[in-house]
């Protein structure tokens, strides 16, 4: 049962609980609690120091709760405090260097057993050919976009026809493209897939090139030139190939394997 003062004309809840406060009041007070805590901490205040600035905070805005139920309540989240502090001391101070990280490769390849050139160039082109999926990465300043397309791999390059698409927006002002190849993931030991960078550029309609693709691709030249404007075609001249098939290290190879054309 509810008991109640009368204080300058306002009417007290005595036995007032914390958890009897609105949700907001009581997510507004945890806040100076652990700003109470985190002075507390650092100027190795007692409890009652620290909560002093709590309990005008609470007279200024107007909110009546007992002090005693404020103490208890900050008491009771001491430890949660404290590990919340931690936390953050910990995430302020993790300082990530990606240029480690993006050098890990790099540096481990400078060591690893390399297959012959000739030979890993034929191992990436039979890999290309023997699949047709790929994921075609665009990207531009505040855009990026992963596509995964069919390809068509002629003359040692790699050919999308397209609709359209937001990867379009990527490629017009970011020529760099990265593909990725892959089979599906069937353990640590089994892994297969490629990785390319290079450089895309759009192949002009019924050119000799596109022509060509449209014969490797058996699209009769009259349907595409029904359709109310012609495919896009994205050609895409490799630069960079990151080979990796763990069954080379049957061979005494490192299972990632670089080249540069």
């Amino acid at each position: 049962m509810s008991k109640h003062i009368k204080v300058d004309g306002q009417l007290l809840q005595v036995n007032k609980k914390f958890k009897d406060l609105k949700q907001k009041q009581q997510s507004t007070i945890h806040g100076w609690l652990y700003e109470a805590y985190k002075k507390q901490v650092a100027q190795n205040l007692t409890d009652s120091e620290a909560l002093s600035d709590v309990f005008e905070k609470i007279d200024e805005a107007g909110i009546w709760i007992p002090e005693h139920e404020i103490i208890t309540a900050y008491r009771a989240k001491k430890t949660k405090y404290r590990k919340r502090m931690e936390a953050t001391n910990m995430s302020d101070g993790f300082k990530f260097d990606y240029n480690a990280a993006a050098n890990y490769w790099v540096h481990k390849d400078a060591h690893s057993n390399k297959m012959d050139r000739q030979q890993l160039a034929e191992r990436i082109n039979k890999f290309i050919e023997e699949h047709n999926t790929c994921t075609l990465g665009t990207a531009s300043e505040g855009h990026v976009r992963c596509t995964p397309i069919e390809y068509n791999y002629v003359d040692k390059k790699l050919y999308f026809f397209s609709e359209g698409g937001l990867k379009f927006k990527g490629l017009k002002k970011n020529k760099h493209v990265g593909v990725a190849i892959y089979e599906p993931y069937n353990g640590f030991g089994n892994l297969k897939s490629l990785q390319i960078e290079g450089t895309a550029n759009l192949v002009e309609p019924f050119s000799d090139e596109y022509l060509k693709l449209m014969e490797h691709k058996k699209i009769p030249v009259e349907a595409m030139k029904k359709l109310p404007q012609p495919m896009n075609l994205i050609r895409v001249v490799p630069r960079y190939f990151d080979y990796l098939d763990s069954d080379l290290k049957k061979e005494d190879l490192s299972s990632r394997q670089h080249y540069e054309v």
